[in-house]
């Protein structure tokens, strides 16, 4: 594992709380794994992170470009049956999310920008759970140890 995975890792974490703290329905819930698969509803609202993959090319003689996928899991309770409800909620959170998250992972060596979006509404359960999922790419380089 990269000390820029890491470095990401930290980064998404403390710009997701950040940015979920500056959204009223995120606003001091739970960070977990995005890898959490059976969550009781009671816990929810909850907002996932994950750096699963880092992808590596030469670009030069003595340096590789390295990308990364960012991935950011909001998970809230939709009671009832109008699935529109919770995605316009999840909706409003994307954006409530998209540009600070992007704006917290810039740096002078890293670019960010979001990649995919996805909703998906549980058809079962009471309540069912609707699932946001964000995912970003960030490019960087580093330096190659050539021997």
């Amino acid at each position: 594992m990269s000390v820029q995975r890491k470095t990401l890792r930290r980064d998404l974490i403390s710009a997701v709380r950040r940015a979920a703290d500056d959204f009223p329905l995120l606003a001091g819930c739970p960070l977990i794994s995005a890898w959490s698969k059976s969550l009781d509803p009671k816990v929810l609202p909850a907002v996932g992170t994950a750096v699963p993959t880092e992808l590596r090319e030469a670009v030069a003689q003595d340096s590789d470009g390295q990308e990364f996928r960012a991935i950011v899991v909001v998970k809230i309770a939709c009671p009832g049956d109008d699935s529109s409800k919770g995605e316009d909620t999840l909706d409003d959170a994307a954006e409530a999310l998209i540009g600070p998250i992007e704006d917290a992972l810039m740096t002078d060596t890293r670019d960010v920008a979001l990649i995919s979006s996805a909703i998906d509404i549980s058809d079962s359960g009471s309540p069912r759970v609707g699932t946001l999922t964000l995912t970003f790419g960030a490019s960087t380089t580093r330096a190659r140890n050539i021997p």
